[in-house]
């Protein structure tokens, strides 16, 4: 019993508050004001025109946090800040911390009832006109990681077309469009989330040809299993009846929908924290009540 401490509790618990402090930082543009060179408190807050005093206290707080760092009167961007949130490189997740913020954070506080009662308290997203950017490009700003990965894994050199199948924002389809000119791309999902997929000129920098559906899954309810990443047995299910539909274009689904795009460098287990995954099933819950997660 003496070597037991609350420590953990406490780290969890306040989790919530260590999250809000990075949301603002990035909503605030502390990252990017930081991008170019260090700065002393006072150019700081001439950088992002927030007050010196509360500034003082964010900054510090990514300090502690392990995003900044200070020397002295400086502040500099730690490595990961430097890589992932400043704007200066491609791996840019500042959108995704957007999306966090603005539209994820607050629908958190809707969990409890979601857990009492087993029902999904928020159905679908229903997003504005504001909105709907934020949720395109943050959820890109989730998947170019395993998209690139995608892209680079798998030969897509001997297909003609691609059918992606609760494809979201089109994240993935983007990479490979850019990775093989002349592919032939569709995207199908649920009507509310094809309207949102990533506009046609993004997914054309090689001459790759587009196309969005929006529409139920096979016309007919889904099989058990959440819409995103399902089961094995569900994703079988899935694509035999999308071949029954689409006879000419069997073999590429088949193909798409293979063991090869699967495998290890596309295995999420690698690049979301176990417990990130569990917690994650929290959030669909809100929103779906049918399947396991």
């Amino acid at each position: 019993m003496a070597d037991v401490t609350p420590d953990l509790i406490f780290q969890v618990a306040n989790g919530f508050m260590a999250a809000k402090h990075l949301f603002v930082a990035n909503e605030i543009g502390l990252f990017a004001a930081l991008a170019d060179s260090p700065a002393p408190l006072d150019d700081l807050a001439q950088r992002t025109g927030i007050p010196r005093r509360t500034l003082r206290i964010l900054a510090d707080a990514m300090v502690a946090l392990g995003f900044v760092e200070r020397q002295g009167d400086l502040y500099r961007n730690r490595v990961v800040a430097s890589t992932f949130l400043s704007g200066r490189t491609t791996a840019d997740l500042r959108p995704a911390l957007r999306y966090w913020n603005r539209l994820n954070y607050h629908r958190w506080t809707k969990l409890e009832e979601a857990v009492r009662t087993d029902q999904a308290v928020l159905g679908e997203f229903a997003f504005t006109a504001e909105e709907q950017p934020l949720y395109t490009e943050g959820v890109a700003a989730f998947n170019v990681g395993t998209a690139r990965a995608l892209a680079m894994t798998y030969d897509c050199s001997r297909h003609r077309r691609i059918l992606d199948l609760g494809g979201g924002t089109g994240s993935f389809l983007t990479a490979l469009l850019q990775q093989y000119s002349g592919l032939e791309a569709t995207l199908y999902d649920l009507p509310a989330v094809a309207a949102l997929s990533a506009p046609a000129a993004r997914w054309e920098p090689s001459g790759g040809t587009p196309a969005d559906r929006g529409g139920r899954f096979l016309h007919g309810p889904p099989p058990r299993g959440p819409r995103r990443d399902p089961p094995r047995q569900c994703r079988a299910q899935l694509l035999a009846g999308a071949q029954s539909r689409v006879a000419p274009a069997s073999r590429h689904i088949r193909a798409c929908g293979s063991p090869p795009l699967t495998r290890r460098p596309l295995d999420r287990s690698e690049t979301y924290p176990a417990p990130h995954r569990r917690t994650h099933g929290g959030g669909v819950s809100a929103h779906e009540s049918r399947g396991r997660v």
